[in-house]
């Protein structure tokens, strides 16, 4: 009886709590949308707000399961007059971003599934010759190329178990051991940062694509995002190892267990029949991705025709059943909704009267301090908005409409925020630390202190090539 209760009661009290959020956000809705709408701010644009401003709470406080809330608000847009139809936010949900999203798991679980994700691992513990410090660096500059290709929730997934295993086999104790915390954090980096190497390493990259013709027109090719792209994924590999090893310098100079990892690399040594199908049908995707100007495939159509071979009776790089047990529908739909809100934004002019308001005062500023306040500004806006296709959802129509009216090259302020806005590294709110941080290997001010340099490094890179390759390439 009394045990009955005792568990009753937490039950009890977050339900509770769960609703008093519910209303508090509910009436934040009500409240924002009943005060006199500033000027220069249409009434839509006004309802765009408030809701992108609900849509970030309930999706910070995970009061609802974010599958469900994302869905929920993709229908709300269209409820309270933001499109005309319900099916024209589902339209604008249901864009390249989404199916790419799609395509990149399968690549992840085929990477996974034909042996290669495995043998990767131990070859980067191998050549580090068990140096602490040289094996951050192989699992950053690993992680970062991986994640080129595919996205980087994917490539942090297939390198955490090496990490966590080295850790355990290195008696690492958590949130104390220095080469837990710069090798996991390292993957993170990373993953994150080699997301932007080609339009293929991240949905987000994707999404800023699409939305970037939808909103002006431009479009951009994969080699053309890939010239810019890669260079600052290279050229940052051997600066946030040098951040992190110094933030956190390795308590043990030499790794343990290597023994048994040469064992296991030496038993695998020859590439099986699926690890070969896989780097075929990988290397000629990537050469489709690479000529799409000659044959008009995007990026995601591409994926998608590659990624379906996986289930031919010849390859059977993946079976169905294993699929539909290993997707995780809840970041895809999340990002489809930040799309669709997204649109929301721009067509009912709060992208424009955002811009004007906060960007107002650097018009006139040189190029290379603009870039500069932008970059930053990215940064920044993820302690608000920790969900990074929230984010692109609200910079890029916000910024190209900014652009446009002021008179500035579009890509002057596409560049510096297609490149920073995905490095989310101040917070671990970010599906990547998420998926680590409850088990306590660090803290929040370790990811901090290791964020800021790495930002600040991110930054200075991104301004550099923006503004060295960017104008001899005819962008601006």
């Amino acid at each position: 009886m009394f045990k009955k209760k005792t568990l009753a009661k937490p039950e009890q009290a977050l339900t509770i709590r769960q609703m008093l959020i519910l209303l508090g956000i509910a009436a934040l809705y009500f409240i924002i949308t009943a005060l006199p709408a500033p000027a220069g701010l249409p009434p839509q644009g006004q309802k765009a707000i408030a809701l992108m401003v609900c849509v970030v709470l309930t999706w910070a406080t995970q009061v609802v399961p974010i599958l469900i809330s994302s869905t929920f608000f993709v229908f709300l847009s269209a409820a309270i007059g933001l499109f005309e139809k319900d099916v024209d936010a589902v339209k604008a949900f249901a864009g390249p971003t989404v199916f790419f999203m799609l395509a990149s798991v399968l690549m992840a679980l085929a990477l996974d599934h034909c042996g290669l994700c495995n043998r990767l691992t131990l070859k980067i513990s191998v050549w580090s010759r068990g140096n602490a410090k040289l094996l951050i660096l192989f699992l950053i500059a690993g992680s970062a190329l991986l994640s080129s290709a595919l996205s980087n929730v994917s490539t942090f997934v297939a390198f955490l178990p090496i990490v966590l295993l080295l850790c355990k086999r290195n008696n690492c104790e958590k949130g104390k051991s220095n080469f837990a915390k710069a090798s996991l954090i390292g993957i993170i980096f990373g993953s994150m940062m080699g997301g932007m190497g080609t339009p293929a390493g991240s949905p987000i990259n994707i999404m800023a694509l699409e939305l970037l013709e939808k909103n002006t027109g431009i479009t951009m090719g994969f080699a053309e995002w890939t010239l810019l792209g890669m260079p600052i994924v290279l050229v940052s590999i051997p600066l946030l190892w040098l951040i992190l090893i110094a933030v956190f310098p390795p308590e043990f100079k030499t790794l343990t267990g290597m023994e048994n990892v040469k064992d296991e690399l030496a038993a695998i040594k020859k590439l099986n029949p699926q690890e070969i199908k896989f780097l075929a049908v990988t290397a000629v995707m990537v050469a489709v991705w690479f000529t799409d100007k000659f044959h008009g495939l995007s990026t995601t159509t591409t994926a998608i025709i590659f990624t379906t071979l996986y289930f031919l009776p010849g390859l059977k790089l993946l079976e169905p059943k294993h699929v539909t047990k290993k997707v995780d529908w809840t970041v895809i739909i999340m990002t489809g909704a930040s799309i669709c809100l997204g649109t929301a934004m721009l067509s009912s002019g709060a992208s424009a009267w955002l811009a004007q308001i906060a960007l107002a005062p650097f018009a006139a500023w040189p190029p290379v301090l603009l870039v500069v306040v932008v970059a930053v500004f990215c940064v920044l806006l993820h302690i608000l908005i920790p969900s990074c296709p929230a984010c692109v959802a609200v910079l890029i129509p916000t910024l190209t409409a900014f652009a446009e009216a002021s008179n500035i090259p579009v890509m002057l302020l596409f560049f510096p925020v297609a490149f920073t806005v995905q490095q989310c590294w101040l917070l671990p709110f970010d599906p990547l630390p998420m998926i680590i941080y409850p088990e306590k290997h660090f803290s929040i001010k370790d990811f901090a202190k290791a964020g800021v340099l790495g930002h600040a490094a991110v930054v200075a890179l991104v301004v550099a090539f923006v503004m060295l390759l960017c104008r001899p390439l005819g962008y601006f």
